[in-house]
């Protein structure tokens, strides 16, 4: 019997030393991007997102009402170069700060999680006719271990569906807010 158990905690060994070791041959690496056709100005939208305080207003990531127990904190300056916010929330903490600005064309930010690598995003801001595209893009790279790489791709997905979520939320604040002529000269 014991031999039995013995060849059993084994194979289970086994099965995980299989698992752990060609999880840590996955790639860690990701990016992902978003994109949405805005019926208003790169101007009317670039004010939404260089300023991170008017971020809660259309981000699903950085909304109070969205995020259990989020606490922002704003350090500094809350536009542009030099804006940079932490927080922390059921999921656990981090911080954001924007690196480069220019008005009404682009912000690139970097972003750390508690236990992560830094994150490098950028909003850019496209015209196009009388409408503008609004494309939203990270790339970094899941920590180490065995298992982070299994859920690059999950990982990819889930933050996709959330940058979505945000452009989508994003696009009616902003056509919300504009005059109801402006929006039929858009369309």
């Amino acid at each position: 019997m014991a031999k039995y158990y013995f060849r059993l905690i084994l194979l289970l060994g086994s099965v995980i030393g299989f698992f752990a070791i060609v999880g840590s041959l996955l790639p860690r690496s990701y990016s992902f991007e978003s994109e949405i056709e805005i019926n208003a100005k790169s101007s009317e939208i670039f004010s939404q997102i260089n300023s991170l305080r008017n971020w809660k207003n259309w981000s699903r990531q950085w909304n109070p009402a969205e995020i259990e127990n989020l606490e922002i904190h704003y350090n500094g300056q809350t536009e542009g170069v030099g804006a940079a916010q932490s927080w922390t929330d059921i999921r656990g903490s981090g911080k954001l700060w924007i690196t480069e600005s220019a008005p009404e064309r682009l912000i690139i930010y970097e972003m750390t999680f508690d236990n992560f690598p830094k994150m490098i995003s950028q909003i850019e801001l496209v015209p196009v006719k009388s409408a503008t595209k609004v494309r939203w893009t990270s790339e970094g790279r899941l920590p180490g271990g065995p298992f982070y790489g299994y859920f690059g791709s999950f990982f990819s997905s889930q933050m996709k569906s959330e940058y979505d979520k945000s452009l989508e939320k994003l696009k009616r604040v902003v056509e919300s807010a504009l005059p109801v002529s402006t929006l039929k000269d858009a369309g």
